[in-house]
């Protein structure tokens, strides 16, 4: 029989607010009795679960962290499984990961903690078994028969110290159908396209062209995005042609904004480009990423010269802003035309150009 390795967790959907936080990382004690009731249950839905090997470690993730490409966490959870269950005094079944008295967790498992939280908790766990029938449930039923009971929601409660609404098993297949209905309802079927590639082929290459004409070129695990400047975008991009160019372009910055955020997130490489009249459009046939990872911008913000400024002279510097994206970009002009402008690209390329600036 082959030994394969089931993908779960314990999803757990809080109330959060300004008020309570939850806590996200449990001392070794913690998950240890936590773990005995998630373990007891699981037993009820999975047979043969005590002739398996088993890990959980005690840790709330965000679904961008679970949802990367190879699954680093539950294949470092694997990992140690492998390594603390195996061998021929060993009569362990279970490993169990809690943070030491420093507050850390081994390497490999760390959170992020720039990801934004979200009410969805998730609290990752492996069982290697050989077990057709366990895999097969494991595979198949497990969140339709994985509701968890009122005891473990009130231990789960205790210990996170927030109110939670349910508590559900949940393999990994269950969660990225869930992101896909998530992000289908919210119009980001492209976004999904990348994300799916990325996840489950074993060399993901995709091209996707979103409706506010973002592009996206996937191969492996890095993302090439053109970065359209308003001025490209206008004269050489997917705007020269609209007569409502400017209004599109607003779109495009919050389409562009939210899918690289969250391609990053999801632990891709992203690599914005300035497109230049030799690489875009890009050629349909192939795509040298070569040539585009030349133009790959570094940092946190774009410049663009349109024509140098001289230092000498007296220059202008205009905000341009939108109510809900906030700053687009800073134009700078001079006496004789010279024009620049700066792009920011998140919130810390923001501040370092109003930096420069002022």
């Amino acid at each position: 029989m082959t030994t394969r390795c089931l993908q779960g967790m314990l999803t757990i959907e809080a109330f959060l607010d300004n008020s309570s936080q939850p806590k996200l990382l449990l001392a070794q004690d913690e998950i240890k009795i936590l773990n005995q009731q998630i373990s007891k249950e699981l037993a009820t839905i999975l047979p043969q679960l005590d002739e398996t090997s088993y890990a959980i470690v005690g840790a709330l993730y965000q679904s961008s962290e679970l949802l990367q490409p190879g699954f680093p966490i539950h294949s470092q959870l694997r990992q140690y499984a492998n390594a603390a269950l195996k061998g021929e005094n060993n009569r362990r079944n279970q490993l169990v990961i809690g943070a030491n008295s420093e507050g850390e967790i081994p390497e490999g498992l760390k959170q992020n903690k720039g990801v934004q939280l979200t009410p969805l908790l998730l609290l990752p766990f492996v069982i290697l078994s050989d077990n057709d029938e366990t895999k097969e449930i494991f595979e198949k039923q497990l969140m339709h028969k994985g509701m968890g009971s009122v005891d473990l929601l009130r231990k789960v409660q205790e210990t996170i110290g927030v109110k939670v609404r349910h508590v559900n098993f949940m393999t990994v297949l269950d969660l990225a159908a869930m992101m896909h209905n998530h992000l289908q309802m919210a119009g980001f079927d492209p976004l999904w396209e990348v994300l799916e590639q990325a996840l489950f082929d074993a060399n993901p290459e995709k091209k996707v062209v979103t409706s506010q004409l973002n592009e996206f070129y996937l191969s492996k695990k890095i993302v090439f995005s053109p970065f359209f400047s308003y001025v490209f975008w206008s004269t050489h991009g997917p705007g020269k042609n609209l007569k409502d160019a400017q209004e599109k372009y607003l779109h495009y910055t919050q389409v562009q904004r939210q899918y690289t955020a969250t391609l990053a997130e999801h632990g891709l490489d992203v690599r914005q480009f300035a497109p230049t009249t030799q690489t875009y459009p890009a050629d349909e046939e192939h795509i040298c990423f070569a040539t585009l990872d030349e133009n790959r911008i570094s940092g946190d913000y774009y410049h663009e010269i349109i024509k140098p400024l001289n230092t000498e002279q007296k220059q202008t510097v205009d905000k341009n802003q939108h109510s809900h994206l906030g700053v687009l970009f800073y134009q700078v002009s001079d006496e004789s035309g010279g024009l620049e402008f700066y792009y920011p690209l998140n919130a810390k390329g923001l501040q370092e150009i109003e930096d420069i600036l002022t």
